[in-house]
């Protein structure tokens, strides 16, 4: 599996997956024969202003000097939610509140004029990054269960941490036949040989 990148990435599954997200909007123009985008809506025009929810990709492929659509930001990157982030971001299980957060707020930087919605991404991505690694040295992938409690991001990070944890703990107990020795390690291993063989001539 590709790591997502935070660029849009055309042949990239994991990006495709979260500019399917929908995320709200509303219309800038009345738009005819166009009812059929929101299921709830009767008539078959959408006027000026109507209130609806698109696939991201749908936004991001607009004509910039005539968009038909103005993105909103979603509740779970509101000042509200902010403030619970600022609390304890640890405690929100941002994979059940959604599933792309870090890389679905990315995107919505262009249209966030107030930087909020970075500063936020930053804040939360700082706390939540100390106590992953916690997990991953002291938890294990075995023990925890991610699903909710991460999003996408953070657990291929946690899965990937685990691997890595797990391959120097094996390292250290000499288990781990993929990680050789640097050359400095392997020419201070024969130099003590070395000496200690003179020591014993010696002798």
């Amino acid at each position: 599996m590709n790591i997502p990148s935070y660029r849009p990435n055309y042949y990239s599954l994991e990006d495709i997956t979260v500019t399917q997200e929908r995320v709200p909007c509303r219309t800038t123009q009345d738009l005819y024969m166009m009812g059929f985008l929101d299921a709830s809506e009767k008539s078959a025009n959408l006027t000026n202003n109507h209130a609806l929810e698109l696939p991201l990709w749908v936004i991001l492929q607009q004509d910039e000097r005539n968009p038909h659509f103005e993105a909103q930001i979603p509740d779970i990157y509101s000042a509200a939610y902010k403030e619970i982030y600022k609390a304890d971001a640890n405690y929100v299980e941002l994979g059940a509140l959604c599933k792309f957060y870090f890389e679905l707020g990315v995107y919505l930087t262009r249209y966030d004029g107030t930087n909020s919605v970075s500063d936020m991404l930053h804040v939360t991505a700082q706390e939540r990054m100390k106590v992953l690694k916690d997990l991953c040295q002291n938890v294990g992938i075995e023990s925890l269960n991610v699903n909710s409690k991460f999003e996408f991001m953070e657990r291929l990070l946690f899965s990937e941490g685990c691997k890595t944890n797990q391959l120097f703990d094996d390292w250290l107990q000499e288990r781990q036949v993929h990680i050789k020795s640097t050359e400095i390690a392997v020419n201070l291993r024969k130099r003590k040989r070395s000496l200690d063989s003179e020591m014993q001539e010696e002798q």
